[in-house]
């Protein structure tokens, strides 16, 4: 199925926004955008709440999958401006970007997305699905003005974020109240039934909770590379490799040298190759046998000991079921 892209480093502005209409063959009148018919249905909706505030609204499902592709961007040369999505459905989203390449779906339970804008960032929509959610742009300076004297720890923290030479990235869970608000403002913008004050009353509301939650955190732990524990996904994955021709290493042996606990690593493993570590570990060690199959003058028997299979009818019955044949079968037509 073709694919539709939208390349952006911005989606402030009315330029952007427009340029985002035209992926769909279509106009932005007055901050909105219709989905056609033939591309599906539903609307997206820009709202200013305020100089230095943005809020869109994503109300549609579409026939085709599409690509966002967020570039770096600041508007100013010592400013970085922040974004805040509220997912209301997670199922049809991926994510990806350098410093987590495969692109992935959220984890179960987190359905805030925060980042900085000089973050690089890939976001994929699958088709015959749709995106329910609102995000929140917000300016360095506005960030500063809003929270007072009395929030000094926040204002250290967001202080902190900009100053950063990287990219600052987080994923979050919503809490009950939270996502009540979220809710709340969705509703409100697709009925027209409240009025900017009091969806600005909200948002507002939405940007303190999220703050007063994030800022007990060190800005450090806010980088991209640490999303979904990527890093530490990446090394337990190389322990699984490095035993290749031994015998599974154990969920709580690879947690204890990648230092997570079993339910995060399991969780985040998951999410990021989806597959649990047992069957990533079956399938790599069943690939590594077909290329040793492949490339080298070797016996099944032979390869069944190099992998440690105490019977070689396992060894041959876990093959078929990966690969679909023997592996005689496939030594017979390698010859």
């Amino acid at each position: 199925m073709d694919k539709l892209h939208y390349t952006f480093e911005e989606i402030d502005s009315n330029e952007s926004f427009s340029n985002l209409a035209e992926v769909f063959n279509t106009t932005s009148e007055n901050g909105l955008i219709r989905i056609p018919d033939n591309y599906g249905f539903g609307y997206i909706k820009k709202i200013k709440l305020d100089q230095g505030v943005e809020m869109r609204v994503w109300d549609f499902n579409i026939i085709k999958p599409i690509a966002f592709h967020k570039l770096s961007h600041r508007y100013e040369k010592d400013e970085k401006y922040f974004h805040i999505g509220y997912l209301l459905t997670t199922e049809s989203l991926g994510l990806s970007n350098k410093a987590f390449p495969k692109l992935m779906h959220l984890p179960h339970g987190m359905n805030i997305v925060f980042f900085s804008s000089d973050t690089e960032m890939n976001f994929e929509i699958e088709g015959s699905t749709g995106l329910h959610a609102i995000d929140v742009s917000l300016t360095y300076s506005w960030l500063m003005e809003a929270f007072d004297e009395s929030d000094d720890k926040i204002r250290t923290f967001i202080a902190e974020l900009n100053e950063k030479p990287y990219p600052a990235m987080l994923l979050e869970s919503c809490s009950p109240s939270e996502y009540r608000i979220v809710s709340d403002i969705y509703t409100a913008v697709a009925s027209n039934l409240k009025s900017h004050l009091h969806i600005k009353a909200e948002v507002l509301l939405l940007i303190a909770e999220f703050f007063r939650k994030i800022s007990s955190r060190s800005a450090q732990e806010i980088l991209e590379s640490k999303v979904l524990y990527y890093d530490k996904i990446m090394m337990a994955e190389r322990i699984l490799k490095e035993q290749l021709n031994g015998i599974f290493p154990g969920v709580d042996a690879i947690a204890k040298k990648v230092a997570l606990s079993e339910s995060t690593l399991k969780r985040y493993f998951k999410t990021v190759f989806n597959k649990s570590l047992n069957e990533y570990y079956l399938e790599l060690r069943m690939e590594h046998a077909k290329r040793l199959m492949l490339e080298k003058p070797i016996t099944v028997n032979e390869v069944a000991a190099m992998l440690n299979y105490e019977k070689v009818s396992s060894f041959i019955e876990t093959f078929k079921k990966h690969h679909g044949y023997s592996p005689g079968h496939l030594k017979r037509k390698s010859a």
